[in-house]
């Protein structure tokens, strides 16, 4: 936990209520303690360029991150998809 909030440029604590807030993903271990994927430090720099560049709240920012997941998938089904190119 605390190699990961120095890797991200945070407070441990801000980390803790990022996992809370359901704005990243980790699992604890069977001594409680958080782990976290290679991805989850792209999607604190995420968190954090929404909150700084749109002044945008925590609730706000865990709906945005789910609608670019969204459109993320959607690009990548569609990409994968066989038919007429789109471009």
């Amino acid at each position: 936990m605390d190699r990961f909030a120095r890797r991200a440029g945070l407070h441990p604590a801000l980390v803790q209520r990022y996992v809370a807030l359901g704005l990243i993903d980790a699992s604890r271990d069977a001594e409680g303690r958080l782990w976290f994927s290679p991805a989850a430090l792209s999607r604190v720099g995420r968190v954090q360029r929404l909150h700084a560049d749109l002044s945008l709240n925590y609730s706000a920012i865990g709906l945005v991150m789910d609608l670019l997941d969204r459109i993320d998938q959607l690009q990548t089904a569609l990409r994968t998809r066989k038919g007429p190119s789109w471009t």
